[in-house]
This record gives structure tokens, sequence and C-alpha cells, in this order.
């Protein structure tokens, strides 16, 4: 029951690098099923951005992952083990780099599995595959899909160009008119943005101006928001990233569009909202897991995320909750569900087997189902994703149902109509 709006959260990220990413070609090694596994320890490492354009949309993955091991390794661990993340290296966010420190923990640090990959530039995906480590990670470009020991947070299937009707949904809701549409001139911007306007105009949404070819990072949108001004748009759906976001609201505001809805893909993070909540007030995102405001919201409803929020300010007590520090969260909660599937006689191949016969992950309740069976490949029969609004400084969720935040279309959407079908969560989605 998944989605494939997790391609558009950090698609603008991801677009930043695309012209530079590469498909490695992989040297299989057979260092062994179960190297990185002791009597008593399981070893395990990261590859993340920790330094580069746009360190803080990626590096905080390290955080959730370490916070949810030293949760499950102050409890005793695994079947008697405790999970060490031992090797958390920086790929820099250059595609080179990141095959070389996927290696360095394969070959040189022996770890049994790579856990927390964040980074736009996932060079080292064939070489993983190839090899059949398990690997885990935030999933915002296509190389997740290339086998099956990898395992996207929210799965590993991305569709760019058709993310689902939730576009086309959120218009219909607040009754847009005239859709303009941004995006960089960067393949993973503007194939995301190309999908949107797809699904406007399959539901009879007018798409009254598109500009899919600005420069990154922008300086100026004056000329954007002036014509669009002009084309009398109503809601703006951008494929830009926080910052190209920020500069479009305070240019909407400044000439006399402040009031227009905006849609943004990426931007729904509690440090942006402390910095610029009077320019994300009224602005709309949809997000592949339950809000962090549900724990306050909705106490109990979504445990584990009311776990993550209580780890991450144990462990990290300075660190505001986040996308990309969940996502390892999940990772981590995935991982740890897969050993005790399997139990004390583990290995890699035992591993990825127990994982890819899940049929509803949820990690305790804070993403849709994941079903193996489909996401390495495709979008599952159902997709379920959460509206959230940003106003008066904080985020709350739109639409849902009495039972649960998670707002669900059939896929595909039935032919020939003239609006969004939605349909009910089936059972198992979070809330319900």
């Amino acid at each position: 029951m998944r989605s494939p709006r997790k391609s558009l959260g950090a698609l603008a990220a991801v677009g930043l690098f695309a012209g530079a990413c590469g498909n490695a070609k992989p040297t299989v090694s057979h260092n062994g099923n179960v190297q990185g596994v002791t009597p008593t320890r399981i070893v395990v490492g990261g590859v993340a951005s920790l330094t580069g354009p746009i360190p803080a949309a990626f590096a905080p993955i390290f955080d959730g992952v370490q916070s949810y091991l030293d949760m499950v390794n102050a409890n005793g661990g695994v079947d008697g083990r405790k999970v060490e993340f031992k090797f958390p290296l920086d790929d820099g966010s250059n595609p080179s780099q990141d095959t070389d420190q996927v290696r360095t923990l394969v070959e040189q640090d022996h770890v049994f599995a790579v856990l927390g990959v964040g980074t736009p530039t996932f060079a080292g995906a064939n070489y993983l595959a190839a090899n059949n480590v398990p690997t885990f990670g935030y999933t915002v470009s296509a190389q997740w899909a290339a086998g099956p020991s990898l395992f996207g947070s929210e799965g590993s299937y991305l569709a760019f160009t058709r993310p689902g009707p939730e576009p086309a949904y959120l218009a219909e809701q607040i009754h847009a008119k005239a859709v303009g549409i941004l995006a960089y001139n960067v393949s993973g911007s503007f194939q995301g943005c190309e999908g949107v306007a797809y699904e406007m105009k399959r539901f009879h949404i007018p798409v009254v101006y598109e500009d899919l070819s600005i420069q990154a990072p922008p300086v100026d949108l004056t000329s954007d928001v002036n014509r669009m001004k002009r084309a009398g748009v109503d809601l703006v759906a951008s494929c830009m990233d926080l910052s190209g976001n920020i500069l479009l609201s305070r240019t909407m505001h400044q000439d006399g569009m402040g009031q227009v809805a905006q849609y943004w893909l990426n931007g729904y993070d509690e440090s942006a909202m402390a910095s610029f909540a009077s320019l994300m007030n009224g602005v709309y995102f949809l997000i592949g897991h339950v809000p962090f405001e549900s724990a306050k919201l909705s106490p109990g409803r979504y445990p584990g995320m009311d776990q993550y929020l209580v780890e991450l300010a144990k462990y990290f007590p300075k660190e505001l909750p986040g996308e990309a520090s969940l996502a390892g969260w999940v990772d981590a909660d995935m991982f740890v569900t897969g050993l005790r599937l399997v139990g004390h006689d583990i290995n890699r191949s035992k591993l990825i087997a127990a994982l890819n016969g899940l049929t509803g992950f949820t990690a305790n309740g804070i993403v849709a189902p994941i079903d193996w069976h489909y996401e390495h490949h495709s979008v599952g029969p159902v997709d379920c994703n959460v509206y959230v609004r940003a106003r008066a400084g904080r985020f709350e969720p739109l639409f849902g149902s009495a039972r649960t935040v998670f707002t669900c279309f059939k896929v595909p959407q039935p032919a020939a109509l003239s609006s969004v079908v939605v349909i009910p969560p089936p059972r198992g989605v979070p809330g319900t």
C-alpha cells in the first residue's frame, strides 16, 4: 500500500546531482554470508551525505539509526547480540565517493549490512545489489530498484513522472481552477513536476503556467510569479528544494500573491517551520508517513511515531524530528524485524528472504504497509499517504478519516474519471 510520493519528497535534492549519477560497474566479491556477525554482536555501517551542498537533508539519518539501535541494545539486543553501528561514512554528495565508501564498508570494514543510506548520489547501489548485501536507506533515487537486497524506508520503487492522483486530489479539495507548476532544469526536479502536470491534466484541472527550466539554485523568481499572477493561478505546485520554495513564497508575498495556495514537494520539516513559519503558512505537503504532530493530536494511536519521538529526544536532545532521521529509524526497525524473523542462526541470504516475505511492514504504525512482493519493482494496489498543511507555526494533518490520518487511493485509478476516487483505508493502515 505504498505511494510513489517518496520520489517527490527529496526529488529536488536528487535533481541537483542527477547529471553526475552514473551506474558503477559492480565487482562481485565473495566475503561470506555471515561477515560482521559474532556470537555477541552484529556490525553494520552506513553511508550518508554528511558534507556537500545539502547535508542537512540527509545527515540526520544516522541519528535515527543510532537512536533505534541504542534502544534495542539497552533492552538486550537481538537474540543475545548487540547491533553495533560502527562505521558511519560520508560520501560528500559525490557519486564516485559513494561507490568507494560502500565498497569500503563491505570489503574493508566487513559489515554485515549497510544500514542508513542517506544520499542523493546512491551510485553504490549496483555494487551492493550484486554482492547481495542487505541495505536500508532513505529512498530518494531510482537506484533503489537495483535489486531485492535493497530496502527503502518507504519502499524501493519510485515513479517520478507518474506520481499518482494525490496532487489532483488536493487541487479538487481546495477547488483550484488554475494551476502553476515550477521546477528546476535538472531531471529529478522537472520529471517530478512533469508527473504533477500529468495528473492535473488527467483529471481536467487546468495547468495554465509551467516553468520546468529554473536554474538551481534560483536567484530571482519575480518573472515566474508575475506571469502566474497574470494567468490567474490559484494553486502553485513547486518541485524545488526548500531554499527555492522559501524564495518562491517570499516573492509571492511581495508581489500580491501571498494568499494563493502553494503545494511544496519538499519542506515538511520542523526546523524549517521554526525558521520560516510566516512564509510557510498555508502551504500544503504530502508525506508518506504519520506526521510528527500526531503524537500529540492522537496519543497512542501511532505507537511507532510516539516511540521515535521519545527515543530521538533521549539520545539526541538537541535535534528536532525530521524526515531523514525518521527514515533511519524505520530502516533500523526493518533491519531488526528481519533479524528477529530469522532467529539466532543468521546470514545475509536468510535476512533478505525474511524481509521479502513481509507484506505489511509499518514500523509499528509509522508508514503505510509495505508489501515487499511489490515494492522493489512497482507500486502496490493501494496508495496511502498523508496531507498536511502549515498553519500558525505548526503542521496539521488534513483529510484522512476518523480512524487514520492516511488518505488512500486505488492504483491505478479507474479509467475515464472526471474526479479522483478515494477508497476507505484498508486494514493494516496505521490508525485503523
